[in-house]
């Protein structure tokens, strides 16, 4: 009996490590096309506001965030501070930019401290708003990524960037 035990024990440890292999391999690369080229993951983090989120800086001070329910962890969109121009997706250079790629009912919004506001309100999942107008270089913003449904609103902390 105890060898059944045993066995038993061996399979459902086996399959916990495999299911933990799978759901994590390939995690942190399924983004990079939509980014662009960035540097490694600067830093993960929980909000005070309970937005999860992770961001990365570009060597030329663009900057993606990352934004993940912290719910269930299911990726959300991102938003991004484009500041110089992209050539693959045309994109221009100081452009603020929010994705929504989940059907969850939440929308996006990038907002950076002069006023500017991209929004992925009032469209369906997957939607990409791009909202660019040149800005005086090397001045300082800043960039925070929120969620939004009807009158909710759940934002990151502001990070720094810079046109």
């Amino acid at each position: 009996m105890g060898s059944i035990h045993k066995r038993i024990g061996a399979v459902i440890g086996s399959a916990a490590l495999f299911a933990g292999v799978a759901l994590t391999a390939g995690a942190g690369t399924a983004s990079a096309e939509e980014t662009g080229d960035l540097a490694p993951d600067s830093e993960v983090s929980l909000s005070i506001t309970g937005v999860s989120e992770r961001a990365a800086m570009a060597s030329d001070g663009s900057l993606t965030i990352h934004i993940s329910s912290p719910r269930d962890g299911h990726d959300m969109g991102f938003v991004r501070w484009n500041a110089d121009p992209q050539p693959a997706p045309n994109i221009p250079g100081d452009s603020l930019i929010a994705k929504d790629i989940s059907p969850d009912g939440w929308a996006v919004e990038a907002e950076l401290s002069n006023g500017r506001v991209a929004s992925t309100r009032g469209h369906k999942a997957i939607y990409m708003k791009v909202v660019s107008g040149n800005l005086p270089e090397g001045h300082a913003y800043k960039l925070r990524g929120c969620v939004v449904k009807g009158s909710e609103r759940q934002c990151t902390p502001w990070r720094a960037v810079h046109a």
